[in-house]
């Protein structure tokens, strides 16, 4: 399985808006220093803005920065915003594939179910918050 990019630039301006702690950013400088064209950018942004994961402030000094809803934004809510929902087999999305669990690969469906339910779990329990946290807890370790 492989994030789609669009998938990893959503990640990438959710860090680089929480890092920034309801600072209002000016979109062509985000994607500037993230290595985005602008017009990409743009497309990432107003997904991000219909999942109500950040705002925009219109007027000379506006920008987009995250909504207060996306303190409880996780890794999975992001992947599910812009990919659908996180798949590893395709048995659950096509009834009678393998008769879940019926055929002779009954034993690959439990595994693969049992892996992507971990995956879930994993993604749903990690927001990009605890993330910044991370990286301003160990920048300020590497300052002393």
């Amino acid at each position: 399985m492989r994030l789609q990019i669009t998938t990893d630039y959503a990640i990438r301006m959710v860090d680089y808006l929480a890092r920034r702690k309801g600072q209002l950013v000016n979109a062509r400088n985000m994607a500037e220093e993230l290595g985005i064209t602008y017009q990409y950018s743009m497309k990432v942004i107003n997904q991000l803005k219909k999942g109500n994961i950040i705002c925009s402030v219109q007027g000379c000094n506006g920008g987009y920065r995250l909504t207060p809803e996306a303190s409880k934004t996780s890794f999975y809510d992001i992947i599910c915003l812009m990919e659908g929902d996180v798949r590893l087999n395709r048995c659950d999305d096509i009834p009678r594939f393998c008769e879940n669990g019926a055929s002779e690969y009954g034993a690959v469906h439990k595994f693969l179910q049992e892996t992507q339910e971990k995956l879930i779990d994993g993604l749903k329990n990690k927001r990009i918050v605890d993330i910044c946290r991370k990286k301003r807890s160990s920048s300020r370790a590497h300052a002393v």
